[in-house]
């Protein structure tokens, strides 16, 4: 059944985190996970009558909690305040040295969180993975706002999903957030990404049942915990180092991720890494060389994945899709190559509606990555047409 329209959450605070600068690969610039790239993303989903834009709604840190440890969260709501106090730069704050395991592999986390608590540099060392991924006085404000913004998406489309009682179920939802956060650990910022969006809201999705979302939520207004339960036992989550760690060992999420490599983050993404514990086999990265993927490899590969045995078998009640779109051939971050024909996306969205691992499904897609800031909104919008047409 083709679905005629798809609701878009979206905030305007998610414009409000804007560094000036970031460093990376030894070149400091302008910062490139910049605000227009949401503004170009809204430009088109304003422009075409198939995408219904909605206003968030606030569900407090319960279910970031959730996630994320209360430690890392009262970092982020306090560092950029507690850096301007010790009479650091108000443009920016930025960490420059980092806990690596040769300065600390022997040390327990509570020793070494303890030495790095007592400056706002050692914080910037334990909770940022690198020094592309900067504070600034909204930063706090715009990642919460992200974070609520996909709650938000998961429970209208949990109403949606309710309201049809069907087995067959091709109800999706957009969330249009940002800052991205795919490259977000349980606690630890990086690759421009603060909160795990997709990882918050695939536990709000195990944890809280529909009557649940009703009774958390209430209206956004930016103030600053949560109950469980919910009917999503199984999830399937695509793509971001981040969103891996935190469910390495889960046997409930299924990760999947196609990713350029070599390239950021450098330390995983390789197809050997398949999960630990209980979550082993439970774990997929496709990495592909940025220099030779075409557009047909990369649709081989992502339909491949997803009509593959432990795909199917596992059964996900409902499909996360962390839409990174820095795979385009002109992005100046990771683009791949061979990536040049925009219909390649909406082929993309096809997939997931198509595809046996995943259709039959409720889809949530979560804005991550895409650079290429005059085209994102063309790349965005043919990944949800795709998925929309079929």
């Amino acid at each position: 059944m083709t679905q005629s329209k798809m609701q878009v959450v979206y905030c305007e605070d998610g414009l409000l985190h804007d560094p000036p600068i970031e460093m990376t690969l030894g070149q400091v610039k302008p910062y490139v996970e910049s605000p227009k790239r949401l503004i170009s993303i809204k430009k088109f989903i304003d422009e075409h009558p198939e995408f219904e834009v909605k206003k968030p709604n606030d569900y407090s840190l319960g279910p970031i909690l959730d996630v994320h440890r209360k430690d890392y969260i009262d970092f982020l709501g306090s560092i950029y305040q507690e850096w301007v106090d010790s009479g650091l730069p108000k443009d920016i704050c930025i960490g420059d040295t980092f806990s690596q395991r040769s300065f600390v592999g022997k040390l327990e986390d509570e020793t070494i969180r303890k030495n790095a608590c007592n400056s706002c540099g050692g914080k910037m060392g334990y909770y940022v993975g690198d020094v592309s991924t900067p504070f600034v006085q909204n930063t706090w404000r715009a990642a919460y706002s992200s974070a609520q913004v996909v709650l938000s998406a998961a429970h209208r489309l949990t109403e949606a999903i309710e309201a049809r009682q069907s087995s067959d179920h091709n109800e999706a939802v957009y969330a249009l957030c940002r800052p991205p956060g795919h490259h977000a650990s349980d606690h630890m910022a990086a690759g421009y990404c603060f909160i795990n969006n997709a990882a918050v809201v695939a536990r709000f999705l195990q944890n809280y049942t529909l009557q649940d979302m009703n009774r958390a939520e209430k209206p956004y207004e930016f103030d600053l915990e949560a109950v469980r339960n919910g009917p999503f036992n199984k999830v399937r989550v695509s793509s971001g180092n981040g969103t891996q760690d935190i469910f390495y060992d889960d046997p409930s999420v299924f990760y999947i991720s196609l990713h350029g490599a070599p390239d950021y983050p450098f330390f995983t993404g390789s197809a050997e890494e398949a999960g630990q514990g209980a979550g082993k086999g439970f774990n997929i990265n496709i990495p592909l060389d940025p220099a030779t993927t075409t557009d047909s490899i990369y649709l081989e590969n992502l339909e491949g994945v997803l009509n593959k045995h432990s795909v199917i078998n596992f059964d996900a009640q409902v499909v996360i899709v962390s839409m990174g779109l820095d795979t385009w051939f002109e992005d100046p971050i990771a683009g791949m190559q061979g990536l040049k024909d925009m219909n390649t996306y909406k082929k993309m969205g096809a997939l997931i509606k198509t595809c046996t691992g995943t259709k039959h499904r409720p889809v949530l897609f979560v804005q991550e990555g895409g650079y290429t800031v005059e085209k994102l909104g063309h790349l965005a919008g043919s990944v949800l047409q795709g998925y929309l047409e079929q």
